[in-house]
Formats: structure tokens, sequence, C-alpha cells
């Protein structure tokens, strides 16, 4: 098996916190905004109450706070790997579940999704495989 350098894995690695950066920090949008997230997953828009405002203000800011934590990984993506594995379980394994819930109850078509769910699915295929790369590299 050939071996691949400390190099090659930081690089990885920083893409891979990047990559979880910048998803994280597009997925505040449709959040913030009922209209852009009308657009992506469609779904009734008179459930757009005050409880879901809060409810959405709420995961709006869990999810800045994830988009920052992933930069700060990539700062040191080798000492601070362990945030990939936490990134894919429980934040992406958690997304990829009620996302599937609210698909099956009728809250948006399932086509409306599928492409968030590959993105999911690819996203922790590489968190995974990278942090595996990098056990020899860990301290």
């Amino acid at each position: 098996m050939p071996s691949v350098s400390i190099e090659t894995v930081t690089l990885l690695a920083r893409v891979a916190f990047l990559v979880g950066a910048l998803t994280d920090g597009l997925a505040i949008l449709p959040m913030l905004s009922r209209r852009i997230g009308m657009a992506l997953f469609g779904g009734d828009s008179s459930r757009n109450d005050t409880r879901y405002r809060y409810a959405m203000g709420i995961g709006a800011s869990l999810m800045a706070g994830w988009t920052l934590l992933l930069l700060w990984g990539a700062v040191r993506p080798i000492e601070r790997r362990d945030l990939l594995l936490l990134t894919v379980c429980p934040v992406i394994a958690g997304i990829f579940v009620a996302t599937v819930v609210a698909a099956q109850r009728g809250v948006f078509k399932v086509s409306r999704v599928i492409p968030l769910l590959i993105h999911l699915g690819v996203v922790s295929i590489y968190y995974v495989i990278i942090y595996v790369l990098s056990i020899p590299f860990a301290s």
C-alpha cells in the first residue's frame, strides 16, 4: 500500500474542513430566509409562524457556531481531526435522519432533498477517509 505524506493528508484534511465550513455557512441561508428555504426545498409557507422562526434562529446560530468550529479545525487540521468524526456523527447523521423523517412526513418532496442527502453522504465518507489517513500523523 502506498504511503501518503503528512503534507498531503494535511491538505486533504484542510479541504475537508473548508468544505464543511462552506456547507454549514450556506445552510444558514435557508434557516434565516424562508424564501430561500422554500426555493430550495419547497414546503408550506403557512408554517412560517413565530415558533418556526424561533427554532430556525436557534438552528442558524448553532450552524454558525459549527461553521466557525470547522474553520478553526482548518487551521490545524491534523491536531483537530477529531472534529471530522464529530461532524459525521452526530451532526451529519442527525441532519440526514431529520431530513429523511421530514420527507416521509410530507414536509417537502423527497426529490427536493436528494442532492442534499448525496452531498451529506459524500462529505461523510470523505471525512472518515481523511480521519483514517491522518491516524499515523496524530500525536
